[in-house]
């Protein structure tokens, strides 16, 4: 297993049965798991109940006699999903159930069966049958609406997964199919990519996918992005790819180079394949779960693999992610609930050293603030200093790991570079960066006042104060005086 320098730390967090669910119904088609605050779990024998795991409190779990064919709670609320069939017939009946006021809050009767559904966003039920995609929002009376219907590559597949991106502009959608009589073991996986503005659906081969929003440098709006997983084999070759593309590039502003990178399945792995994929938006790393319990771990900008390790003895058959400390939860067939964390402490140094990627290194210390990376971060300023890219130089210094080039001495090294006629002042170049990132610290507000005091460009100052842009000192009242 990993050793103390990983850069991920795996923990088990509970086991099911520990709070008495018997190992007959640890399954995909028993436990769902919509975020990281609750696991349900359906339980049929002794008798039909649902179990409601919260997350806060595992060990106190609330069992409610209910008969379903799938129970769902909704990612931040205590709000219940339930689906079952009515019987002698193919249709499903959906009912929504506030727990706290105990109280139905909606329901509604599918004409045709419901084969797999999710909550897609805190206020939108997911529901998909043999044929179509619909939605279902929680709040109001509406009905689902229809939004795409499948296309040919999933049929007859078992859907395992269907999620949107933040914009709700962009749909996927996941199924698995048996594999090629030569290589049964080595299931395929196929994906369906549909956008609501263009109203257009793409068929692709992936066993997993992720959305993701990222920040292209030189663009003030987020991109879009997908990751997707594939793992396939063709003429007896297989071939194991993550992509990372960018949907619906924005006209006329820096767009995302898409990526691609191999992963790597150790021989005894050989028909193992990719069954999620989380992304992290806190360290924008891609995390790819395999069925017998590989992580591979990618960073999201470049595709550049980071690391790989086997986190379960056990297959894995449902992950959540766990935004607020940038990791993701796993489930597996013994019952252990995994939780899976970045060490903050050991990434930067494990990818500078480790890896000997430098350039990643620091661009990871950057996005997720973390420690490790001083050295290089100093050095990779002074190259950018001397090969006079003032605007590069002051960039990194304004996003720098822990604000460690935010000193006194940088403003004193731009400050010495002499200014050319008709050109901006190094010096005002950095303060205009470190102005566009946030609130400048005392030492910073001071000399950009003088500055501006100097220039007789007091309402600069007044915009800056109206806006909490500069650290007030005494020494700066003193100045404004």
């Amino acid at each position: 297993m990993a050793a103390a320098n990983a850069p991920i730390t795996m923990k088990e967090t509970l086991t099911l049965q520990s709070i008495g669910v018997n190992p007959q119904f640890i399954t995909f088609t028993n436990v769902t798991m919509e975020s990281d605050k609750y696991i349900c779990v359906r339980e049929t024998a002794p008798q039909n109940s649902v179990v409601i795991i919260d997350m806060n409190m595992p060990m106190q779990p609330l069992r409610r006699p209910i008969t379903a064919d799938s129970a769902l709670m909704n990612p931040n609320s205590r709000i219940l999903a339930l689906k079952a069939q009515v019987p002698g017939t193919s249709q499903d009946h959906l009912q929504i159930f506030n727990i706290e006021a105990k109280q139905k809050m909606k329901s509604y009767q599918m004409p045709e069966q419901v084969v797999f559904w999710k909550w897609i966003t805190p206020k939108m039920l997911g529901l998909v049958t043999q044929t179509s995609v619909y939605h279902w929002p929680i709040e109001g009376d509406s009905e689902p609406v229809k939004m795409f219907d499948r296309t040919a590559n999933l049929a007859n597949n078992q859907i395992i997964n269907y999620r949107c991106d933040p914009s709700e502009k962009w749909l996927v959608l996941i199924g698995i199919a048996p594999g090629s009589p030569e290589r049964p073991q080595l299931v395929k996986g196929n994906m369906q990519l549909f956008s609501v503005d263009q109203q257009r659906s793409q068929a692709l081969e992936a066993h997993a996918a992720a959305f993701a929003s990222f920040r292209v440098p030189g663009n003030e709006r987020d991109s879009i992005l997908i990751s997707f997983a594939t793992k396939s084999s063709n003429a007896g070759q297989v071939t194991s790819k993550l992509h990372v593309i960018e949907l619906g590039a924005q006209p006329g502003k820096p767009s995302f180079t898409k990526k691609q990178a191999d992963l790597f399945f150790p021989p005894d792995f050989a028909d193992d394949f990719p069954v999620a994929m989380q992304i992290s938006h806190k360290y924008s790393l891609i995390y790819v779960i395999t069925k017998l319990g590989l992580l591979f771990v990618y960073d999201l900008e470049t595709a550049t693999a980071v690391y790989r390790n086997r986190i379960s003895p056990d297959p894995i058959f449902l992950t959540a992610e766990a935004s607020s400390i940038g990791g993701f939860y796993a489930i597996n067939r013994r019952g252990q609930v995994l939780l899976a964390t970045v060490n903050e402490a050991t990434l930067v140094p494990f990818v500078s050293g480790q890896l000997n990627n430098l350039e990643l290194a620091v661009n990871l210390a950057k996005r997720g603030n973390l420690p490790g990376a001083e050295n290089l971060v100093v050095q990779r300023f002074q190259e950018l200093f001397a090969q006079t890219k003032y605007k590069e130089a002051a960039e990194l210094a304004a996003e720098s790991p822990q604000g460690i080039l935010r000193t006194p001495d940088t403003v004193a090294k731009f400050q010495s570079v002499p200014v050319q006629a008709g050109q901006t002042p190094p010096l005002l170049q950095y303060f205009g960066t470190l102005l566009t990132k946030g609130k400048l610290n005392a030492f910073e507000s001071l000399e950009l006042s003088r500055l501006v005091v100097n220039q007789n460009k007091k309402n600069l100052l007044e915009n800056w104060l109206a806006e909490d842009k500069l650290e007030c000192s005494e020494e700066l009242g003193d100045l404004v005086k």
